[in-house]
């Protein structure tokens, strides 16, 4: 290939790969290089062909030798990807393929764009304007229920204490009704509580935020945890960036998020031989303006089934058996009041990462906040 048009392509952001007619490789720009992790140089002269290049996915060949009959271009817009066929790392991609004619020669060529990190961003919009839709309504219901709930309470305190200031002239069967009325104290009070958080899903609070290390915070965090978990034989290990810059985010805020994610991942390991959780703190060097400082929670745990994954966020969606199924959406909440994001992976009986984004230094967003609250 002539070294003009070679500089021209691997100065592009598709990534471009052009196969000869017997479906071998004979050309991958640095952009398809950085997305396969294959060379250019080892796919040539191992004459690499389209099935190995694309790991045997017979959708893909198929499209491919559909094209190189019919001639007729064809492009799908969420492809699926495993860079380095790696099932962790998959990546949504558009791909296009087309036929080209030279003389009696034809080539396919095939470009491809990396559009996992738009996808990412765009569901988590959408998480972002369904809670928000969410909150309106909650905010509305929980202070009609409130009322109610107040007087409901106040009568049975009430009657609790009738009954106690009674007790001795009433008989045997109305004596028993004392423990009913602290049942529905108990069952209220269980109740406020689960209103409290909805409430903390709806407000826009004020966040006390400052300069703060991350690495402190979720440290205090596992110290607490590991004495409180000390019988289940749970493994703490801290990978931290010792050279992490700080953040300026409110330290109470984090640590119930920190907290709410590593709590989960208890769960997901106490019945584990070996269990084990995992936290790395680092640059994500995927993001740079702004940067981003990246937070992962691993474990070994349950994992999530795939008919789960997609509600993880949903208010109201837990499978722990006395859970609320709010943890998830407040804590998505306040990072998203951090202008940050969180990500999750998993796989079922093999254990799941919850991966935390917030920018680094000096926060706009926040500042801007807390001098108008």
């Amino acid at each position: 290939m002539d070294i003009k048009f070679k500089l021209i392509l691997n100065n592009i952001n598709y990534s471009i790969i052009l196969f000869n007619e017997e479906l071998t490789v004979e050309f991958l720009n640095i952009a398809a290089q950085e997305l396969t992790g294959y060379s250019d140089y080892f796919s040539y002269s191992n004459h690499l062909n389209a099935n190995q290049f694309f790991h045997n996915n017979k959708y893909i060949i198929a499209k491919i030798n559909e094209v190189m009959k019919t001639g007729e271009g064809f492009i799908d817009f969420d492809f699926e990807f495993y860079k380095n066929n790696r099932q962790n790392n998959k990546r949504a991609i558009i791909v296009e393929i087309a036929k080209i004619n030279d003389d009696e020669k034809y080539y396919i060529l095939i470009s491809m764009k990396d559009i996992t990190r738009f996808k990412e961003m765009d569901n988590i919009i959408k998480n972002e304007e369904k809670l928000q839709n969410f909150s309106r309504f909650i905010a509305e219901i929980s202070h009609e229920i409130r009322n109610p709930l107040g007087g409901v309470k106040a009568s049975a305190s009430y009657l609790k204490k009738k009954i106690i200031e009674e007790h001795d002239s009433l008989p045997e069967s109305l004596k028993e009704l004392s423990q009913f009325t602290e049942i529905i104290v108990k069952e209220i009070d269980r109740i406020n509580i689960l209103i409290e958080d909805l409430l903390s899903l709806s407000k826009n609070h004020k966040i006390n935020a400052e300069m703060l290390n991350v690495n402190k915070v979720i440290n205090e965090i596992i110290e607490i945890e590991t004495a409180v978990n000390s019988e289940k034989n749970i493994k703490f290990i801290k990978e931290f960036d010792p050279s992490l810059p700080e953040i300026f985010a409110s330290e109470d805020a984090l640590k119930q998020v920190f907290l709410n994610i590593i709590k989960n991942a208890i769960v997901a390991v106490q019945n584990k031989n070996k269990g084990f959780i995992r936290i790395t703190t680092r640059i994500d060097a995927e993001r740079n303006i702004p940067k981003f400082i990246k937070i992962i929670f691993s474990d070994n745990g349950v994992g999530i089934s795939k008919k789960d994954f997609n509600k993880l966020f949903e208010p109201f969606f837990t499978t722990k058996e006395k859970g609320t199924g709010l943890g998830l959406a407040i804590s998505q909440k306040i990072i998203f009041e951090h202008n940050g994001f969180i990500n999750v992976k998993s796989v079922k009986n093999k254990g799941t990462d919850v991966i935390v984004y917030l920018p680094e230094g000096k926060n706009k967003k926040i500042a801007h906040s807390m001098n108008h609250t």
